[in-house]
């Protein structure tokens, strides 16, 4: 969508006369719901696996609830997830609002949302939605759009971003109202300065982070230790406080992705199955922010670096979009690739991109 809009400014005369929200929504759910239905399947088919669709709790150490079943193991591992973080913000409940998760199950595009968080997930459904033609509005208590990033992605990508969308940093949801003709009102407020700003829109979208799902788990009736949010806690080998017991994925709080949970998965595989001692290094987890402009990054910021071998220890390297002649003919104006390296061996300690394709696997 966004590609097709800026044409115009290379020459191409393109035009955007329908978007099918509907449809661009089924394809989704098509797609999601197959693999759910194939991932179903297989384990419900196999020999070797007895499968129960239940919720589970632990009872005791090494002794599963699972519905009206009781099941015990010597090995067990935890793949518990997340689920989206829920702001105690006065009148939200009362108002009604969408997840990430709830938001795949819309049929029909609101003619505005306002997002409360200003991370990842915000900065993609944000894009997405303003894509589609809603009036969008960031809501971020952080100074800084996109935290995660460096400092210098971040300001691009707000940059960019602002120009088709209103983005507030630093602004903290105070309560929410519904409004007299319908929709509702999001009373922020400027953390620096008090001012209250006030941000009427169809729906609300809450993408303010994740949480743990260890709650439901129970995991301290089966002595394992989870830290002070709930975060299931793991060894190099993703094992937990309990011997036997391991985690993975969202489930421990670190880098929650999926490709970083498959990662785990095969760690796992090779320590339990195969009898080896692996261990997982997250020292340069790839990342990329599927907004407009896209974000790619992985392994040290300059601050984390600095902080770790000193700032005269380590060089940044730093290349514009616009400085190549890809970059010229795509006439991208904002996009950069940053490199952190350290000075004496030359290893690379972290890469940030943002631009075009910045996420694109090659």
């Amino acid at each position: 969508m966004r590609t097709i809009q800026g044409a115009g400014e290379i020459g191409i005369d393109a035009e955007i006369r329908k978007v099918d929200f509907a449809k661009v929504m089924a394809r989704m759910r098509t797609i999601i719901d197959g693999d759910i239905a194939e991932i179903r399947k297989a384990l419900s088919s196999s020999a070797n696996t007895d499968y129960y669709s239940s919720a589970a709790e632990f009872a005791a150490p090494y002794t599963l609830k699972v519905g009206s079943e009781t099941i015990k193991s010597k090995t067990i591992i935890l793949g518990t997830g997340s689920r989206t973080a829920i702001p105690n913000v006065p009148g939200l409940s009362e108002a009604g609002h969408l997840t990430s998760d709830s938001i795949l199950h819309l049929k029909k595009l609101p003619e505005s949302v306002a997002i409360i968080g200003g991370g990842y997930i915000a900065a993609e459904y944000g894009h997405f939605l303003s894509a589609m033609g809603a009036k969008v509005t960031i809501i971020g208590r952080n100074a800084q759009f996109i935290p995660e990033e460096e400092p210098e992605v971040s300001w691009a990508a707000k940059s960019e971003m602002s120009r088709r969308m209103a983005i507030f940093t630093y602004h903290e949801a105070i309560r929410i109202e519904k409004a007299m003709m319908g929709g509702k009102s999001i009373i922020a407020r400027d953390r620096a300065t008090g001012k209250e700003v006030k941000v009427s829109a169809s729906e609300v979208l809450v993408a303010s982070g994740r949480i743990s799902n260890s709650d439901i788990l129970h995991p301290e009736r089966a002595g394992v230790a989870v830290d002070a949010k709930g975060w299931i806690v793991v060894n190099e080998r993703l094992e937990t406080s309990q011997p036997g017991i391991y985690a993975l994925g969202d489930a421990t709080g670190k880098w929650l992705f999926r490709h970083k949970a498959n990662h785990d998965a095969k760690v796992l595989y090779e320590n339990i199955v195969l009898g080896k001692h692996a261990t997982v290094d997250y020292r340069a987890v790839p990342h990329a922010v599927f907004c407009h402009p896209e974000i790619a990054s992985f392994g040290m910021r300059e601050a984390e670096a600095a902080k770790a071998l000193g700032q005269s220890n380590i060089g940044i390297g730093f290349e514009s979009y616009a400085n190549t002649g890809k970059g010229m003919a795509m006439n991208v104006k904002l996009g950069f690739c940053k490199v952190i390296v350290e000075h004496k061996t030359g290893k690379l300690l972290g890469a940030h991109i943002v631009g075009p394709q910045a996420g694109y696997r090659r």
